[in-house]
């Protein structure tokens, strides 16, 4: 049934849904397979971190050797033993000295003599050694060894190392050292942990944190006990001593693991007496793999989307020329009666009334066997130009097939039609149409069939089947006119 002719563009409307579902479904494959792949680098991410903590092992160990070397060997100089055990000493003499050392090794060198009570900084800063600014004198005087790291200067946090001077006799005379601004090694770590996430602590014998590299001390209350902050502070610390009961003080194994996930690496720092712990958090926690995945994910989305919007572009340029060309009759490029099923259908849910036309040229049969095909197919060129001129753009009109045409009017008496026809008729009638081969020229009409129904339960064969038997009326009349359709009534004997 022609009613059941399935519309090219109704075919169009579907490939779209099918490209946009491919394309999605391509879409959600290909973040999938990110998201996996990402998965499988995250789980060779231990052995990542476990390659990178050995240069930040050799990192903080070059760091921390440093200075100690350096606070060592100004402990040892025979000029700043010899010259602190003078009765008389000039505080520039030694200011330049210390400036020397703080210029070529970059840190902040001191001395603190005993028998001048007085401490000098390479900073010009001076002070007496029984003031409040120098309570960690007296505190690391009287204690055992002979060297000592220490956090001072609350104002410009600094790591000191602190060493005693002693005489040639062996007695205490003082201390000297050098000091690191805290900043720096916050610095030198950085990079570990902006890439890894890790977090850096630094743990004395007592199992008190003197250094981490997320700053939590403050170094005026470093030496207050109840501001202390102990290793067992800390949730992985008590999930590593739950997990290791027969290993308290965590001194078997570099390497431990979390119930968490945290991989907690040490390193024992024997000058001074210390511990590192480095907190790497799990691969799914840390920020850079997330960061690349959100990145390129973004950026192939947005690649994806500009590629979708130019290949529905190009679909629809190339599904409307497909469109046109099926449902455009080739030579008089007007809509064929495939595209005229699915207008008709499209008026009578929008439209209470309509009117159909169909047109057949007169005798066209006689003008292919007198001029030949060619002649004919200029015919049907020109007639089709003639009936698209006069439509409104409501209208549609098309070739139904051979020489006859077709005409829907929505919302158009048969009347208002019947006027319509008459001039598209009237002016056809007057056209000389050109022979090709002579250079004559001669005229050609039309006939008009017009049926005029309301829409409802009305399908294009009912329309068709009373509007062909109104043409057939004008072509028994003579050919060259219009006849509109009228129902026959029955009449009822009495």
């Amino acid at each position: 049934m022609l009613g059941n002719i399935i519309s090219p563009i109704k075919f169009g409307n579907k490939f779209d849904r099918y490209i946009a579902v491919i394309f999605f479904v391509t879409i959600a494959t290909a973040i999938v397979t990110s998201y996996f792949t990402l998965k499988d680098v995250i789980n060779n991410h231990d052995k990542q971190v476990q390659s990178a903590i050995t240069p930040l092992f050799s990192l903080v160990t070059s760091e921390i050797l440093r200075p100690l070397n350096v606070a060592n060997f100004m402990a040892n100089n025979h000029f700043i033993i010899d010259y602190a055990s003078q009765e008389k000493i000039e505080k520039s003499y030694i200011i330049s000295y210390l400036e020397k050392i703080s210029q070529s090794y970059s840190m902040v060198s001191f001395i603190a003599l005993e028998k001048h009570n007085l401490m000098l900084d390479s900073n010009g800063r001076e002070s007496v050694l029984n003031s409040n600014e120098t309570e960690w004198y007296s505190r690391l005087k009287n204690l055992p060894g002979e060297q000592f790291t220490d956090i001072g200067n609350s104002q410009d946090p600094h790591l000191y190392f602190d060493n005693k001077i002693r005489n040639r006799d062996g007695e205490f005379i003082g201390f000297t050292g050098v000091a690191i601004d805290l900043n720096y090694f916050s610095n030198k770590f950085q990079e570990y942990s902006d890439r890894f996430g890790f977090e850096l602590y630094f743990v004395d014998s007592n199992n008190i944190v003197t250094l981490s590299s997320n700053k939590i001390l403050k170094s005026k209350s470093h030496h207050r006990q109840e501001f202390m902050t102990r290793l067992s502070d800390f949730p992985w610390h008590q999930s590593l001593l739950k997990n290791n009961a027969t290993d308290n003080n965590l001194s078997s194994e570099l390497i431990y693991t979390t119930n968490e996930g945290l991989l907690i690496s040490q390193m024992p720092i024997k000058e001074l007496n210390w511990r590192m712990f480095i907190v790497s958090p799990p691969a799914k926690q840390q920020g850079e793999y997330w960061e690349i995945f959100i990145g390129r994910f973004l950026l192939f989305f947005i690649v994806a989307i500009i590629f979708y919007m130019m290949l529905l572009y190009s679909i629809n340029y190339l599904k409307s020329r497909l469109i046109k060309q099926a449902e455009t009759d080739h030579l008089t490029q007007l809509p064929n009666r495939r595209h005229i099923h699915w207008r008709f259908n499209h008026i009578v849910k929008t439209n209470t009334n309509l009117c159909l036309v169909l047109a057949d040229i007169d005798n066209f049969k006689n003008i292919n066997d007198t001029y030949g095909h060619l002649v004919g197919d200029d015919v049907l060129r020109i007639i089709a130009e003639q009936l698209s001129q006069t439509i409104r753009k409501v209208d549609v009109v098309g070739r139904w097939g051979g020489e006859e045409f077709i005409m829907l009017l929505p919302e158009t008496t048969a009347n208002q039609a019947h006027i319509i026809v008459e001039r598209i008729r009237k002016n056809i009638a007057a056209i000389a149409f050109p022979t090709s081969t002579t250079g004559g020229k001669f005229s050609s009409t039309i006939s008009f069939g017009i049926c005029e129904l309301p829409v409802k339960n009305k399908t294009i064969e009912d329309y068709i089947e009373s509007a062909d038997k109104a043409l057939y009326q004008a072509k028994s009349n003579g050919r060259n006119k219009t006849v509109i359709f009228n129902k026959p009534t029955k009449t009822v004997e009495k």
